[in-house]
């Protein structure tokens, strides 16, 4: 199934100590670290963590339904994802002339039950509640090919370093930041974050870029197209940041180089 999502942004976070869930149980591995509003999710042998999301609901219950169906799709993610992307950039004499415009469609498994039924949480250690919406960290058995060397640093701003500096590289595996603003629903920015993580590490394996100059009445106009397609295996957010000021949301993925 084809996914398509226009003007592309990125991020999330979340956090808590070990998982054991219902309906099966998990290993006790090192927990993941939550703080303020950082959310990191770095693997732990045979467990990958996956932060699932959903606005406020009437019933706790619809939450935890809403925030699984989100966990399932990016578990289908880590396993296999092909994404094509395409951006339009006009750029012209004046502020006025200014175009911007993007899409991603992604692929992926949507028989999203298999995941569903995967991933554990413990209600009382895994579900945080913001004002607009609610953070369930899932664990989900998987084994993760490689080991992460992640240093958590930060701006004098507090924002991580990322946003501003993205690396190249993480442990061997590609890197790839997503941006997004803030969504009239709450999960649309968490899911446009990470989609937008995608575009950026997609970017990496096959880009095509073609610029056109047009000079009209001694007008120029410059317009930048540019597209990009691949298929990402072992995908997998490691941290997401949350903008206390704006709502906004950034989002630091990986995923393995291609052989």
């Amino acid at each position: 199934m084809i996914k398509r999502i226009a003007v592309i942004c990125v991020a999330l976070a979340f956090c808590s100590c070990a998982s054991s869930g219902s309906g099966s149980s998990v290993s006790n591995p090192s927990p993941p670290i939550f703080l303020n509003s950082y959310w990191y999710t770095l693997p732990r042998p045979g467990t990958l963590f996956i932060i699932g999301t959903s606005g406020k609901q009437q019933k706790p219950e619809n939450e935890i339904d809403i925030a699984r169906e989100d966990a399932a799709r990016k578990a289908s993610m880590y396993h296999s994802v092909f994404a094509s992307y395409h951006s339009v950039q006009n750029i012209g004499s004046s502020i006025f002339d200014y175009y911007s415009a993007s899409e991603i469609n992604l692929i992926y498994d949507t028989d999203l039950e298999k995941y569903k039924e995967r991933l554990v949480f413990d209600e009382k250690r895994d579900v945080r509640t913001s004002d607009r919406g609610v953070f369930v960290r899932f664990a989900y058995p998987a084994s993760f090919p490689g080991s992460i060397f992640y240093h958590f640093r930060r701006n004098s701003n507090g924002s991580p370093e990322w946003t501003t500096r993205p690396p190249r590289e993480i442990s061997g595996f590609m890197t790839g930041v997503g941006f997004s603003p803030r969504q009239f629903y709450f999960r649309d920015t968490f899911e446009k974050s990470c989609d937008a993580a995608v575009a950026a590490l997609v970017s990496q394996l096959s880009t095509t870029v073609t610029t056109r100059e047009t000079s009209i009445n001694y007008y120029n106009t410059s317009h930048i197209d540019q597209q990009s397609s691949g298929n990402l295996a072992d995908f997998l957010v490691l941290e997401i940041w949350v903008d206390p000021n704006t709502q906004a949301v950034w989002t630091l993925a990986i995923a393995r180089k291609p052989q």
